[in-house]
Parts: C-alpha cells; sequence; structure tokens
C-alpha cells in the first residue's frame, strides 16, 4: 500500500475516532524525542456537543451515569490490538529506523458521573523505542496531523537543530532546557512523489547535530587557545631577543 493511500486511511481512522468533529473537539501533540526513544502524548478536549457524545458513546449501560467501570471496558477495547495504529503515527527517517511500542497509557479526566455536555479532556501517551540511536548526520521524523490539532510540538534530543519542516502553520521556534523546540498548528504538507505534487495532513521536520563551533563550550574554548597560543608567541619573542 503506498503511503499515500495509508496517510488518506489514517486521516479517515482518526476522524471515526472524533465524534461529530467540530469546534467542540481539540487536539494537541507532544513529541519528545531522545536518541533511542519517543515520547508522543496526545491530549483530546471534547466540549459541548462533542463531549455529550462521546460520554454517550463510553455509557454502554445507558443508565445516564458512567462509571469506572464503563470507562474501563473502553480503555481495554481501545488498547486490545497492541496500539498498532500507533506505530502507523510516526516515522523516522522515512520509515528506515525501525519502532516498537513500549508502552501506552489512556487517562480520563472529568469522565465518571452524569453523561452531559461539560469539558471531557482524554491524554495517550505513548513511548516508543527505536532500533538504532539517532547519530550524526541528519535525520527526519514524519508524523500523522489532524484538521483539529491546534498544537504540534517537537522536543528534539540534546545537542540537535532543526534544519527543515513543512506541514506546520504558525510555526515557531524555542528551546526549553537546552534542547530545541519546534512547534504550530497541525497543517498540509506539499510534496513530490514521481515528479507530480501529493499533499497529506502531516508535520515533517528534519534536523542534525548542531555544528561543533554552536556548542556553548566552543567560545570560551576559542579564547583559552587564543591566550595559550599568544603566550607561546610572546615566549618564543622574548627567547629570540635574549639570544
Amino acid at each position: 500500500m503506498s503511503k499515500n493511500i495509508t496517510c488518506l486511511l489514517l486521516i479517515i481512522f482518526c476522524c471515526c475516532l472524533v465524534p461529530n468533529a467540530s469546534a467542540g473537539a481539540s487536539f494537541t501533540n507532544h513529541i519528545e524525542l531522545l536518541e533511542s526513544s519517543i515520547t508522543f502524548t496526545v491530549n483530546e478536549i471534547y466540549t459541548d456537543a462533542d463531549a455529550l457524545a462521546f460520554r454517550e458513546d463510553l455509557d454502554t449501560d445507558d443508565d445516564g451515569i458512567l462509571d469506572t467501570l464503563e470507562i474501563e471496558d473502553f480503555r481495554e477495547r481501545y488498547l486490545s490490538n497492541g496500539g498498532a495504529q500507533f506505530l502507523e503515527y510516526i516515522l523516522v527517517d522515512d520509515g528506515a529506523l525501525q519502532l516498537s511500542i513500549d508502552s501506552i497509557d489512556i487517562q480520563f479526566e472529568n469522565a465518571q458521573g452524569p453523561v452531559d455536555n461539560s469539558t471531557l479532556s482524554v491524554t495517550t501517551t505513548i513511548q516508543y523505542s527505536m532500533s538504532s540511536v539517532l547519530s550524526a548526520g541528519e535525520h527526519s521524523i514524519w508524523v500523522l496531523g489532524h484538521p483539529l490539532i491546534d498544537n504540534m510540538k517537537f522536543v528534539l534530543p540534546k545537542g540537535m537543530e532543526v534544519i527543515s519542516y513543512d506541514g506546520l502553520d504558525e510555526a515557531s521556534r524555542s528551546a526549553q532546557d537546552g534542547r530545541a523546540v519546534l512547534e504550530g498548528i497541525s497543517g498540509i504538507r506539499s510534496f513530490v512523489i514521481e515528479d507530480k505534487p501529493a499533499f497529506e495532513y502531516a508535520a515533517h521536520v528534519t534536523f542534525q547535530k548542531e555544528p561543533f563551533y554552536k556548542n556553548s563550550f566552543f567560545l570560551p574554548l576559542l579564547v583559552v587557545i587564543e591566550i595559550i597560543l599568544a603566550s607561546i608567541a610572546l615566549y618564543i619573542i622574548k627567547k629570540n631577543k635574549n639570544k
């Protein structure tokens, strides 16, 4: 199956997970990369009619009240396939670097109680491990997007810098604990396949190890080297004068 078809099916799948997708639902994605692992956190917030529809789906006995057992039953059914669908949400180095899922956790906030339209929050955290480490050279990460994702945040491994990105609107760059951060709104990525333009709801970020001269210790080291060289030169000049 081609990547375009896979992406289309995944977008349809994601839309099916959102009851009556509208302004009453919004998502945020937080993607934290380390050298050999990725933590992917998806936060879904439902309000108004979307919150009511979600609660109605969870209320399997239709008694108008959501209890712990119903929420746990949903969690078990949702994760019954081992979270295999999440392996299609992220690609590293265009799929050349294999990912495996170490753990999945899904948490509900303000879910138990009456089936009403009050705000409902669902947070899913997927922990991936990679088949090899992100070493020197260029690397890339591709993450499936969605029209309702109003924030996608990438935190790169320490010592990495962003080269380019696509599929992020209103993007901004910053730093977090000395690590490069890129975030924006999920947008449409454009690319070329067999000389034909193609489009998809996905973010693609290319990054690499920071050059040596960008390290914080480089400038002080350069100053020290210059002082040492100046001292050696001065010593040689004085020694020649004394001869």
